[in-house]
């Protein structure tokens, strides 16, 4: 029997950010992950033809370079690692139904000019918002990386200046009721609703304000794309952990937490096996997978298993295709459009807010995909001169004729309907430029990795009522749980959905309760 100080379920990104953190400080880790690579949703495969290398989840790297984990380098992944990124200019570009562009640029000025186009008044309040977001929304910015306080202590903590309640305000608007208090065209009103639903939640949807916030991180951190994929984080930080004498089980499936006398003593595998863990247990997996089928009712308290169990899900989740092409897409918006790492196609209101609407009763949509073209920055993705395309789309995981099973019959169809709205605005994108595809539905993705319950990408949706200190439940968002020495990580918990690195505040918590000095392990 194999045993360790710490025992991590699940080699996402997460995970394995708490591993690396704590084989840093000197104890023995083992990350027990079922796939057979390292990422969770942060990994690359040549999943269309040799050579092309796709990120068939997460893509964006954008929040987690305000972790010290990246920019301060605390690991050395960049350093000793060889974690190395790239960062399009433009980052990002929004592109209407009417073909009229707006360009998000790193420089605020030239945003400001495109923006200009459609409303100078819009012009000069983007630069304004993003003054007021700087000031507002900054402190709550670098709590993303630190343990969260209890909801009702945070919000009391808000009320009691004028700025905090600034705060409160936004956080329990919508992003739709910022938007319209903020700009009068119907490009910015569009644009931010379209932006701030990649939290998977959308934009008219009450507690979504804080989403808004992300505007100024275009002009700060931009869009850090690694080079050789997403997965070269996950790669990293999995030589880091090797390299600091941690372990890795790959193709190892967790069963069951063993817990004795309220406390996990570490994991019981399918295969039998038993991995003991001497100090604490760590969860990288849904937090339903966690507590409703890993660890036994009678080791909860009553009802816990029922909260959990009640837990919502995102309205919608992913449609990904990845393409392999022979020359990357030419935008009929033209200018930098054709320079932006990523395009999100968007309608305008109030048609853009019904398809949210309809994601709720089942219904797909085929209007407004993301395209990603990282080997505009990063050739290394693809053989020499070709290009790599990410095609995202929201779609509803139940789909209203014939539920979640109807994905399998209708995957093609509805994949087909959005390559052929990304057509509608390119010029470039026939048959005879795509080499190969390759297509997941929010159904497969629930296959592909069990935690992703409901194909939702944040394991939960990220309502209010489930974010900050309520991440996951009310009373058990500082990472910690009712069985002593068993902790959660990844997006279950706050800061949630999002290539965030939010693992990194777990590994402080668990540090703290075993008495480890962060600061001085970060010395070393």
């Amino acid at each position: 029997m194999e045993e360790y100080d710490v025992v991590i379920i699940g080699g996402g990104h997460n995970g394995l950010i708490v591993a690396a953190y704590l084989a840093k400080a000197g104890l023995g880790v083992c990350v027990v992950e079922m796939q057979d690579m390292v990422g969770g949703c942060v990994i690359t495969r040549e999943v269309t033809l040799p050579g092309f290398k796709h990120d068939i989840a997460g893509a964006i790297h954008m929040m987690i370079q305000a972790n010290p984990l990246i920019h301060k380098d605390e690991l050395g992944l960049k350093s000793k690692y060889g974690l190395r990124y790239v960062f399009p200019d433009p980052p990002c570009a929004i592109v209407f139904s009417d073909d009229a562009p707006l360009v998000i640029y790193r420089d605020i000025g030239q945003t400001y000019d495109s923006i200009r186009q459609f409303s100078v008044k819009d012009a000069d309040a983007y630069l304004k918002f993003c003054e007021y977001s700087k000031q507002t929304l900054a402190p709550v910015g670098i709590g993303m990386f630190s343990t969260p306080p209890g909801f009702g202590a945070m919000m009391s903590f808000l009320d009691a200046s004028e700025g905090g309640r600034q705060y409160m305000k936004v956080l329990l608007s919508s992003v739709q009721d910022i938007a319209e208090e903020w700009f009068e065209s119907k490009q910015m009103r569009a644009a931010f609703g379209r932006w701030a639903s990649e939290e998977m939640i959308g934009p008219r949807e009450k507690g979504t304000g804080l989403y808004v916030g992300s505007w100024p991180l275009f002009h700060t951190w931009g869009f850090g794309l690694p080079i050789g994929g997403s997965g070269a984080l996950s790669e990293a930080l999995a030589v880091c952990i090797r390299d600091n004498g941690g372990t890795i089980k790959l193709s190892s499936t967790v069963k069951r937490v063993k817990v004795e006398a309220g406390a996990a003593t570490g994991v019981i595998l399918d295969s039998g096996e038993e991995i003991k863990a001497k100090k604490a247990v760590v969860s990288n997996v849904n937090v339903k997978q966690l507590f409703l089928t890993m660890v036994e009712a009678d080791e909860l308290p009553p009802g816990f298993q029922s909260e959990v169990g009640q837990l919502k899900h995102s309205t919608f989740a992913p449609l990904v295709q990845a393409i392999a092409l022979n020359e990357a897409p030419k935008f009929k918006a033209g200018g930098d459009v054709n320079k932006a790492g990523f395009v999100e196609i968007s309608p305008y209101c109030p048609e853009l807010l019904r398809i949210y609407d309809d994601y709720a009763y089942g219904v797909p949509n085929a209007g407004m995909p993301i395209m990603g073209m990282s080997t505009l920055y990063d050739p290394s993705r693809a053989p020499e001169g070709k290009h790599t395309l990410y095609l995202y789309h929201y779609e509803p995981y139940s789909l209203r004729e014939g539920g979640a099973e109807a994905w399998d019959k209708m995957k093609q169809e509805i994949a087909d309907e959005v390559l052929e709205t990304a057509r509608k605005h390119t010029t470039n994108l026939g048959e005879s430029n795509i080499l190969g595809r390759w297509i997941a539905s929010p159904l497969d993705y629930e296959r592909m990795n069990p935690a992703l319950i409901s194909g939702d990408i944040g394991h939960i949706g990220s309502f209010l009522t489930q974010s900050f200190g309520n991440r996951p439940l009310p009373g058990w968002g500082q990472y910690k749980t009712p069985v002593e020495h068993l902790y959660m990580s990844g997006v279950s918990t706050h800061p949630g959905v999002g290539i965030n690195g939010g693992g990194r505040a777990t590994a402080r918590q668990i540090m703290e309760d075993l008495g480890i000095d962060f600061k001085k392990v970060m010395a070393k």
